[in-house]
């Protein structure tokens, strides 16, 4: 599982990759303090923003969920526990946000340009319309916040 180590800024956001070059690291600056957001980008659409806290995040492709890690020993099962709590009773929906195409998860404090290799996450989202759901969950290994993307 590829993790980017935390945020300086606060917030991750999901920029659509044609936009990264001229992402300014300011975009994003409107959020609350929500484990999850979303902000209008003129002319590329909505990003989705993770944060309030600097915790490292990684994103599950085959889940469609991006994971943030309170605290852990260990993350060689949290694909399993992950699973597992698709079928949870407990997910809150937050909102809906329209996403589709190849996207980069950066710190949004920092500016495209700055982004290397290391520094961003590759996403590939389907194009459509879909419910953000939220979860907080204890593991063995830890305590992690879930949020997913369910078509809407």
């Amino acid at each position: 599982m590829d993790w980017l180590d935390g945020t300086d800024f606060g917030y991750y956001a999901l920029c659509p990759a044609p936009y990264l070059k001229a992402w300014e690291g300011t975009e994003a600056d409107a959020e609350s303090p929500m484990h999850v957001g979303k902000v209008l980008l003129p002319d590329h659409g909505e990003v989705l923003t993770l944060g309030g806290q600097a915790l490292p995040v990684a994103y599950l492709d085959r889940a469609r969920t991006f994971v943030r890690r309170v605290s852990c020993d260990d993350d060689a099962s949290l694909e399993d526990a992950v699973e597992h709590a698709m079928t949870s009773d407990e997910w809150q929906d937050v909102f809906e946000i329209t996403l589709g195409g190849h996207y980069v998860l950066l710190d949004s404090g920092v500016r495209g340009a700055e982004v290397g290799v290391d520094d961003a996450i590759q996403v590939n989202v389907p194009s459509r319309r879909y419910r953000v759901q939220s979860l907080l969950i204890y593991s063995f290994m830890g305590e992690f916040f879930l949020e997913r993307l369910i078509a809407a």
